[in-house]
C-alpha cells in the first residue's frame, strides 16, 4: 500500500509552527505570553483526512528532515518574492508558499512611507478567507509622539494595540444600537457635539433639535446621536456583549503573536455614553481593524486570518493550509448589509468624501465603504487617525485598516493612506485586465 509522505498530526503540527516562523517583517520579538495565548486560541483544523491504519506515523519513513522551525531560525533574507507571490526558504529544502500580494505589499509599504508618518501600519484582507494580502508598517522611534514599544511584545505594528478604536467604536455602537430597537429609516433628534460629550447630550432633546438617522450619524460620525441613543437604549452588558462577539478582549488566532483589542465599558453612563461614541476605553490592533471591515463586507462573519497558503516539500509534494471557519459571526447578515450601505455613505457625504475626492475617474465604477476615526493624545501630543473599509461595495474582494499616528504637524492621515493603497490597488487590476484583453486579441 502507498503511503502518505506526512501523518495528518504531523501536517497540523508544522503547519501551526511553520505560522509561528513567518515574522518576515522587521518588527521586536514575540511575547511569550502571547504566544501561549495565541497557540491556545487557535482551533485545531479538523478537515485533514484520518491516517489508515497501517500507515507509519513517523516523518522520518518519509525519508525527509523536518524544516527548521525553530524560533528565530528564520532569516529575513529566507523571504523573497517569486512573480506575484512571496515565498520563504524554512531549511532542510522546504519552502512555504505565503498569502502575501507582493505588489500589494510594495504599495502599503509606499503609501505609509511617502505619508511620512511617525507609526502606522496597513492591513489588507481578503474579507472572505481571511488571507493576508499586505502587511505594512512604520515606526520612528525618534519622533517625540511615537510609542514606547516593548520588545517583548509582537513582532509587527499590525499586531500591536497602540491606539485607540476611536470613532472606528460607532461599528460596534451601531450594531448593537439596530439590535435593541433603533430603526435604520428613522430620523431621532440629537444635541451636537463635536470634541466632546456632556450630560446634555445624553439628556432629551429639546423641540426643533437636530435630526439624524443612523446611516448618516455613522458616514459623519455624529458623536451626538450616538451618545444620546447609547444612553437611552444600551446598557454597559448588552454594549460589551456586541463587542466580545466583534473579538474584543480576545486573541485573534494568527500565525504570529498579536495583542488582544481591548475595551472597558464603563458602568458609569456618562463615560459609557462618551465610549460609545468612540472616546476611549478601547485599544484596537490594525490586524483586528481589518478584520472588523470584513465582518461588515462578508454578511456578518468576521474571518480567521490566515498567512501561509501552502508547505511545498523537497521534493515538490505542496501541503495546503486547511480552510477554517469563521473567527465569529458578530450580526446577523441582516445587520451587515445595512452597515455597508451605512459606511458607503462615508464616502459619498461623511467623512470620507474630502480625501476621496482623488479617487481616479477610471475608477468611478468602484464605491468604498468604510468608518473614520481620529483622537488626539495631549502628552505627548499624538493625533491618532484611522480608516477601516472594503471595496467595492457591492462585491467586497478587500478590506483595509490603516492605523496612523502623527504629531502637531503632519503630512497625511489614515484616511489618505487608505485611499493610496486601494486607487493604487485597483488601477494595477485595471491595467491588469487591459493588458490580458490586449493580448487575448494577438
Amino acid at each position: 500500500m502507498r503511503r502518505r509522505l506526512l501523518t495528518p498530526g504531523f501536517i497540523v503540527l508544522h503547519v501551526v509552527a511553520l505560522h509561528a516562523l513567518i515574522a518576515w517583517f522587521d518588527g521586536p520579538g514575540r511575547s511569550q505570553t502571547a504566544q501561549a495565548e495565541t497557540a491556545n486560541a487557535a482551533p485545531v483544523p479538523d478537515a485533514l483526512p484520518e491516517a489508515e491504519a497501517d500507515e507509519d506515523p513517523s516523518a522520518a519513513a518519509a525519508g525527509y528532515e523536518l524544516p527548521k522551525t525553530l524560533p528565530g531560525a528564520l532569516d529575513l533574507r529566507a523571504i523573497y518574492p517569486d512573480n506575484d507571490q512571496m515565498l520563504a526558504t524554512l531549511g532542510n529544502d522546504w519552502t512555504a508558499e505565503l498569502t502575501t500580494d507582493v505588489r500589494l505589499q510594495a504599495i502599503a509599504t509606499k503609501a505609509l512611507n511617502r505619508a511620512r508618518v511617525p507609526f502606522g501600519a496597513v492591513v489588507v484582507l481578503n474579507p472572505k478567507t481571511g488571507d493576508v494580502l499586505a502587511m505594512a508598517d512604520r515606526y520612528d522611534e525618534t519622533h517625540p509622539s511615537a510609542p514606547k514599544l516593548s520588545k517583548d511584545g509582537p513582532p509587527h505594528l499590525a499586531l500591536r494595540a497602540v491606539a485607540p478604536a476611536a470613532s472606528v467604536f460607532k461599528i460596534i455602537t451601531a450594531t448593537a444600537l439596530l439590535e435593541n430597537g433603533l430603526k435604520s429609516d428613522l430620523r431621532y433628534p440629537y444635541v451636537h457635539a463635536k470634541r466632546r460629550i456632556y450630560k446634555q447630550h445624553m439628556d432629551a432633546p429639546p423641540r426643533g433639535a437636530l435630526l439624524s438617522s443612523v446611516g448618516d450619524a455613522l458616514a459623519k460620525s455624529n458623536n451626538g446621536f450616538f451618545a444620546r441613543q447609547s444612553s437611552e437604549r444600551l446598557t454597559r452588558e448588552s454594549l460589551e456583549g456586541v463587542a466580545r462577539r466583534f473579538g474584543f478582549n480576545k486573541i485573534v488566532p494568527f500565525p504570529l503573536a498579536t495583542d488582544a483589542s481591548t475595551v472597558r465599558v464603563p458602568r458609569n453612563n456618562l463615560e459609557r455614553a462618551r465610549m460609545s461614541a468612540g472616546f476611549w476605553h478601547s485599544r484596537l490592533t490594525p490586524l483586528h481593524g481589518a478584520l472588523i471591515a470584513s465582518a461588515v463586507a462578508n454578511d456578518g462573519k468576521l474571518p480567521t486570518p490566515r498567512l501561509v497558503k501552502t508547505l511545498i516539500s523537497p521534493d515538490g509534494k505542496r501541503i495546503d493550509s486547511p480552510e477554517r471557519g469563521a473567527f465569529a459571526e458578530p450580526m446577523s447578515p441582516a445587520t451587515a448589509r445595512k452597515l455597508r450601505k451605512m459606511m458607503a455613505r462615508t464616502i459619498r457625504v461623511g467623512t470620507g468624501r474630502r480625501a476621496f475626492k482623488k479617487w481616479p475617474k477610471s475608477l468611478r465604477h468602484i464605491d468604498v465603504g468604510g468608518k473614520t476615526g481620529t483622537l488626539a493624545l495631549r502628552d505627548p501630543y499624538t493625533f491618532y487617525t484611522w480608516f477601516v473599509g472594503y471595496a467595492p461595495v457591492d462585491d467586497p474582494q478587500v478590506a483595509i485598516a490603516v492605523m496612523v499616528g502623527n504629531g502637531e504637524k503632519w503630512w497625511q492621515r489614515g484616511i489618505d493612506v487608505a485611499q493610496t493603497v486601494l486607487s493604487q490597488h485597483f488601477l494595477a487590476l485595471e491595467k491588469d485586465r487591459k493588458d490580458a484583453k490586449e493580448a487575448a486579441k494577438k
